[in-house]
């Protein structure tokens, strides 16, 4: 099968046991391609949404890494481990008799809204280029500047025998298995997460999820319907605001030349676009609907006499 030539975004259903990079390599092999990245790690045993940027898609990952995601899980009460879920070496064990739906429920309410988090010791968070869980292994816990994270819905599905069951929605950079092991501390109890599965990453959801046997039996027996389940990165980016540009003005941002950022507002003022703080990127297409460039919002830029790119495609898509 020879598809170096692909490009676009597989989602990917991510097995569990499977680290996040083993999985892309899995990917990469089996659609030989060269080039290609993930949307966001998930922990080993986490299963769901894992989006794979191929070829071209890997210019933008960066768009897509900063999206929201969602989770459905379960956590054990009573425990506490090294690695904050199930998986790790068990470090404490307490009573859950009394803890009640409604008790946790109530807890649950402090982690909504926005607040700090401190990385897990056993993460892929990296301290001088190197991986928290690589130091964790050698008996080395690297404290980490906590980053600040955004809780939009934590809720309790079910809690039976010391397991609940729950939906989260968050921001980038949240860690669910330091969420889980705060919960514990707060409810005096511990926690672990006991099983994870990502529901929703950025604009990729689980029903345009494949596992690697379906992908595996596609090229196996179907090597070029691979492309039909691929999201071309031209419809992957379409929750962009977008600005219609002219050929000439085209082939001059393909050619790399400075867009200036008071040029180009009137420019959106004319075509009578509105364009938010909330938005970061913007597509520029050519007058045939061809992706020319992704360029940062020019209402970030208030201070800069031209815009800045993150991407051009010089043969456009």
């Amino acid at each position: 099968m020879k598809e170096k030539g692909i490009s676009g975004i597989l989602v990917l259903d991510k097995p569990t046991g499977e680290t996040s990079t083993s999985a892309l390599e899995k990917i990469k092999k089996l659609l030989k391609v060269k080039k290609a990245g993930h949307g966001g790690t998930l922990d080993p045993i986490a299963t769901g949404v894992l989006p794979i940027f191929l070829n071209e898609a890997t210019k933008v990952a960066q768009i897509f890494l900063e999206g929201d995601k969602a989770y459905e899980g379960e956590f054990q009460l009573g425990l506490t481990s090294d690695t904050y879920d199930i998986t790790g070496e068990v470090l404490a064990r307490y009573e859950v008799k009394d803890i009640t739906l409604e008790r946790i429920q109530g807890v649950v309410k402090d982690f909504l809204g926005e607040f700090e988090q401190i990385p897990p010791p056993y993460s892929a968070a990296k301290f001088r280029g190197r991986p928290l869980y690589k130091y964790a292994r050698d008996g080395l816990l690297i404290p980490k500047a906590p980053k600040k994270i955004k809780v939009y819905q934590f809720e309790i599905k079910n809690f039976k025998e010391g397991r609940c069951t729950f939906y989260l929605k968050c921001s980038k950079g949240t860690y669910v298995r330091s969420l889980v092991h705060q919960l514990g501390e707060k409810l005096g109890c511990g926690a672990v997460l006991a099983s994870l599965r990502r529901t929703q990453k950025s604009i990729f959801t689980l029903e345009q999820a494949h596992t690697l046997e379906e992908i595996q039996n596609i090229v196996k027996n179907n090597p070029e319907k691979i492309k039909e389940i691929l999201i071309p990165l031209s419809k992957a980016l379409e929750f962009l605001p977008k600005v219609t540009i002219s050929e000439d003005f085209s082939q001059r941002v393909r050619e790399g030349h400075l867009i200036n950022r008071t040029a180009f507002l009137s420019l959106i003022k004319f075509q009578k676009l509105s364009l938010s703080l909330t938005e970061k990127w913007i597509r520029l297409l050519d007058p045939k609907g061809r992706l020319v460039a992704i360029i940062e919002n020019p209402l970030h830029q208030k201070e800069k006499p031209y815009i800045s790119y993150l991407r051009v495609f010089k043969n456009g898509i």
